[in-house]
């Protein structure tokens, strides 16, 4: 009886110790996974929707983009971005008394097809949300179909948003960003400023 005590006693222990060093153990991993390379990896992709505001000849309405990223430091992240922004409005382009093409399109006109690259700054996170800024630059293609004006503009990006993983290897994600830039327009409009904002959200996905 007294040998099966001290096996069973002998066993408690064993399995306490087992349970000890596997909590200490647990314990990294919970720290790594506060680590933002542990959460996006060295590549990643995404998909965000949302609304791009724009007016004049800065195209605006339904934005729609899909992100690949490739870590570059500890902390930062080449973005390369493909959007797509899909808008309507009417013709509103007309000359002035100065005979000068002007174009005065709503805030949720026009389309554009746009390229862009830029870096992510990933901060320390914040309860189970990681903040970040971007910036980045890119090519559009924009237009204004009722009015057959189109153009190539080159649109600065400075943003930031929030990041927070729902699972080992995707994360929800919400950003706003402010576009500003000159394009190059025909049918006499020339050179034109490019102001306009995006809120987008969406999901991404680690690949390793």
């Amino acid at each position: 009886m007294s040998r099966r005590l001290i096996s069973r006693s002998s066993l408690v222990g064993v399995l306490a110790t087992l349970l000890a060093v596997g909590v200490v153990q647990a314990e990294p991993s919970v720290t790594a996974a506060a680590d933002p390379a542990e959460e996006i990896g060295d590549q990643a992709i995404g998909a965000e929707t949302g609304i791009a505001g724009g007016g004049r000849v800065t195209p605006g309405g339904l934005r729609v983009a899909g992100h690949y990223l490739y870590q570059l430091s500890a902390s930062d992240w080449f973005d390369g971005t493909a959007a797509f922004t899909f808008g309507g409005g009417s013709a509103a382009c007309f000359r002035d008394r100065m005979d000068t093409m002007v174009c005065d399109h709503g805030f949720t006109d026009g389309r554009g097809v746009e390229i862009s690259a830029g870096v992510r700054r990933m901060f320390a996170a914040q309860g189970a949300f990681r903040p970040f800024a971007r910036v980045g630059v890119g090519i559009e293609l924009v237009q204004f179909a009722d009015d057959d004006v189109s153009g190539v503009a080159i649109p600065l990006h400075l943003g930031g948003g929030v990041r927070a993983r729902v699972a080992p290897s995707v994360a929800i994600v919400a950003q706003g960003e402010l576009v500003l830039g000159l394009g190059r327009f025909g049918d006499a409009l020339g050179l034109e400023p490019q102001v306009g904002l995006a809120v987008t959200a969406g999901a991404e996905f680690r690949l390793r």
